[in-house]
């Protein structure tokens, strides 16, 4: 089966794909969504200068989305393993970078936000929960859950990072409180 009969069946028929597939047939629609996206990101990012040109600039995208995208389905089968729900880590993780062809959307708001008819911040968050609502959707149909567990497990990896950060926040004004006093 080819990538865009493969994508064509997950958009189609998302239940039945999930269920009769294996894990070759989504890993390479996930690995090439992760790399699609990937690329779809970094020339969004490069329209707006905001990273370096070369491949060395894209690999080191495409790195941090394999370890955001590893990180967050880790960390959401995880959670759903500890409620009882049971899934494939690697069928979600694949499933996870096959959402990321929506991040295509982005070239051409990109070049929107170019034209200053849109803005590019928005057009970037616009992308972000449509893939994060298509992740909901396809974590729901894996692992058999309601809307409202998908969305707690999706939402938890984020709310540790943000809990993290505050705490290194608050440490670094300490120190910087007890160096100056």
């Amino acid at each position: 089966m080819n990538l865009i009969a493969t994508v064509s069946d997950l958009v189609d028929e998302p239940q039945d794909f999930i269920e009769r597939t294996d894990n070759r047939e989504i890993g390479w629609a996930g690995i090439c969504g992760c790399l699609f996206g990937t690329l779809s990101i970094f020339i969004f990012l490069r329209m707006f200068s905001a990273v370096p040109p070369g491949f060395y600039s894209f690999l080191n995208v495409l790195a941090i989305m394999l370890g955001i995208n590893f990180f967050f389905a880790s960390a959401m089968h995880l959670f759903l393993e500890m409620t009882g729900s049971r899934g494939s880590a690697l069928k979600l993780f694949f499933l996870v970078g096959a959402t990321d062809f929506f991040w295509a959307v982005l070239i051409p708001l990109g070049f929107l936000a170019n034209l200053e008819y849109l803005n590019p911040v928005a057009d970037f968050l616009l992308c972000a929960v449509i893939v994060l609502l298509a992740r909901i959707s396809l974590m729901r149909r894996l692992y058999s859950i309601s809307r409202n567990k998908a969305l707690l497990a999706l939402s938890l990896p984020y709310a540790a990072l943000t809990a993290g950060f505050l705490m290194v926040f608050v440490y670094a004004i300490v120190y910087v409180v007890w160096l100056v006093i």
